[in-house]
């Protein structure tokens, strides 16, 4: 039998053993909600094209590929049907882009915009790869936090907005579905999301190359651990107007901030010291000072408030007991320049009613 037939031959094989990829995996994709992307299950029918030689691509989406490099065929996976039939996540529908031989740099990639600068986002999406065994896809899914476009004929001729996107790990296995995250912060009002194949081949000197996509989706995500980021710097008068309300039950803190940004109080509650009285009782009492570890240690936070367009803000702590000290500063988020930073006022101090 002739290498080229045995390759055929493989090629079938895998194709039955693995051409159905969906069940479990598309229940857990349904459940997405909040999607930010345009057309991020590519259901939205039909892919636009023809674009040049052949090609067809989903509708929100463009296209991309390295300068100079190979250009893979796009298409949905069941527009043509073939080997790539009903390889898809949920919907009915994926996108597939395809090579025999040479292998590519290339994905497809989006502008989404109207997002608020400084608050995280997440990008999930389903990736699987077909190759000859020893093949690397070098799959990933990114984020360009300065939400550029990657090109305006296809190519890139610059590849600054890929070496600044923050990346997904990579998929590493061949013909399953695996779900790929990345989070990011916007560095203004948008996002770039990018979808990036770059398949190593094996031992083999003759491949294939097949990438799918599918079930993806952009949702605003928390702060890690439900925090602020830690803060860098004291506020220049961004966070101003500190004020608290104490009563037998509850502190409400109110403040403002010079313009949008997320904000945070973080605490302590410290049980009064003892008071101290001299030998000679003297009219008067000392305590022991006040220890805090202060910016960073603080064990406890209020929920993070994410009303990025509001200047009046405010938080209330409850979990106190009478007479314990509160110690807190107030924290905000906010981008400048081109960096998001976090910047705190205080400490603040509040003995609350015995």
């Amino acid at each position: 039998m002739t290498r080229q037939r045995c390759i055929l031959f493989f090629f079938t094989c895998v194709f039955i053993m693995f051409g159905i990829g969906h069940g479990a995996v598309a229940q857990q994709a349904s459940a997405l909600n909040g999607n930010l992307l345009v057309n991020g299950n590519f259901d939205e029918l039909p892919f636009h094209g023809p674009l040049y030689p052949n090609h067809f691509v989903p509708e929100g989406w463009e296209r991309w590929w390295i300068h100079g490099s190979v250009l893979p065929e796009y298409d949905d996976v069941n527009k043509k049907g073939g080997v790539r039939k009903d390889i898809y996540v949920d919907g009915g529908h994926a996108l597939v882009y395809f090579k025999w031989g040479p292998s590519y740099t290339a994905g497809v990639f989006q502008v989404v915009n109207g997002l608020t600068a400084c608050r995280p986002y997440q990008l999930t999406m389903y990736a699987r790869n077909h190759s000859l065994p020893g093949a690397l896809p070098h799959a990933r899914i990114g984020l360009d936090p300065l939400g550029q476009s990657l090109t305006s004929d296809g190519a890139v001729h610059d590849p600054t907005p890929l070496n600044r996107t923050i990346w997904s790990r990579e998929q590493t296995d061949l013909f399953v579905w695996e779900e790929l995250s990345v989070t990011a912060e916007p560095l203004g009002d948008s996002l770039t999301a990018i979808l990036y194949a770059s398949p190593q081949p094996g031992s083999d000197n003759v491949h294939y190359y097949d990438t799918f996509w599918d079930a993806g989706a952009l949702r605003p995500a928390p702060y890690a651990n439900d925090r602020l980021p830690a803060p860098g710097q004291a506020t220049n008068g961004f966070i101003n107007n500190v004020t608290a309300v104490v009563t037998a039950t509850q502190v409400t803190l109110n403040w403002n901030l010079n313009g949008p940004g997320m904000t945070q109080v973080w605490y302590n509650l410290m049980t009064t010291p003892i008071p101290i009285t001299d030998t000679a009782s003297l009219p008067y009492t000392t305590y022991f000072p006040l220890i805090a570890n202060f910016p960073l240690n603080f064990a406890h936070a209020t929920p993070v408030d994410y009303g990025a367009t509001s200047l009046t803000r405010s938080a209330t702590i409850t979990n106190f007991t009478s007479g314990q000290i509160i110690n807190y500063i107030v924290l905000a988020r906010r981008l400048e320049g081109n960096t998001c930073i976090t910047e705190f006022a205080g400490p603040y101090e509040i003995v609350t009613q015995p």
